[in-house]
């Protein structure tokens, strides 16, 4: 835009180089200003940076994650860094722009608005792709499936369906799929009072409740319930809430070079195999 402003009023004055009494350096003139026209053109109309230029000039590929969601982002006990099945997914797109990779351990309810404002470039962090969520930023294709399921600890024997969680305790991961299935399913039924449903950011603390006995069960992905079993003693799934969900990574709507150039690898990853592999590794 500065540009075209000083070129308007290059033309507008009418004088200038265009005035001088040498037709050399008359020539000259009109040959800067034809050069600076066609450039100023360029910049106004066709130079726009995409968001994939964008990200390469700058070098560095930011990601935004929410730790504590195994086996999709965890934090290894052994180097304190981030890892699983979503991290290693932010580094393959990293790799594939040919830039290095910066990932934002952050809580799950700041992921959305830091993507729409820009703090981040793309948030992958087990994110379900909901038509709510679509109405302010955009999804790549999915890359994986989930349910949703209820953990507990091992010795209870109480609880073992959905309606057993009536006037029960329950942890949930704040702004998750879970928990709004638990608002949808049980809070707004009236089975369960709202102040007896626990949100917490990351899910580990989530977790960390039940394990605590604060509260009598939690409603989080099949897959993370799976891994919190395993890893943890003491602990079971009693039940699979069939709710279909498929992962995206989220991005701006805007950023459609950058949505464009993900869906483009993560079929490639899978017509590859290579997709698959990544989910064996972690499962």
């Amino acid at each position: 835009m500065r540009n075209c402003f000083i070129i308007q009023l290059f033309i507008l004055q009418g004088g200038g180089i265009i005035g001088m009494k040498r037709k050399a350096w008359a020539a000259i003139g009109v040959i800067v200003v034809i050069s600076l026209i066609a450039s100023s053109f360029a910049g106004c109309i066709g130079g726009r940076e995409t968001s994939v230029d964008i990200i390469k000039k700058r070098g560095i590929l930011i990601v935004g994650t929410s730790g504590g969601f195994p086996p999709f982002e965890v934090i290894n006990e052994t180097t304190q860094q981030l890892e699983g099945l979503d991290i290693d997914l932010a580094y393959r797109i990293g790799q594939e722009l040919g830039v290095t990779v910066e990932i934002r351990n952050m809580d799950f309810t700041a992921l959305i608005g830091a993507v729409k404002t820009g703090m981040i470039d793309m948030a992958i962090a087990g994110m379900t792709i909901t038509e709510e969520r679509n109405k302010s930023v955009a999804f790549s294709k999915p890359y994986f499936r989930a349910d949703q399921a209820i953990v507990v600890k091992a010795d209870r024997t109480d609880i073992n369906s959905p309606a057993d969680l009536a006037g029960k305790k329950i942890a949930v991961n704040q702004g998750t799929t879970g928990d709004f299935w638990v608002d949808e399913n049980l809070v707004a039924t009236g089975l369960v009072a709202a102040q007896d449903v626990h949100k917490f950011g990351f899910a580990s603390d989530a977790l960390l409740e039940l394990v605590a006995d604060r509260v009598d069960a939690l409603v989080i992905d099949s897959p993370v319930a799976e891994t919190y079993v395993a890893k943890t003693s003491g602990l079971k799934v009693v039940y699979t809430i069939v709710t279909n969900e498929y992962y995206g990574i989220c991005m701006k709507k805007d950023a459609v070079e950058l949505i464009e150039f993900v869906n483009e690898l993560i079929e490639k990853m899978e017509d590859s195999g290579e997709m698959q592999a990544l989910i064996d590794k972690w499962f």
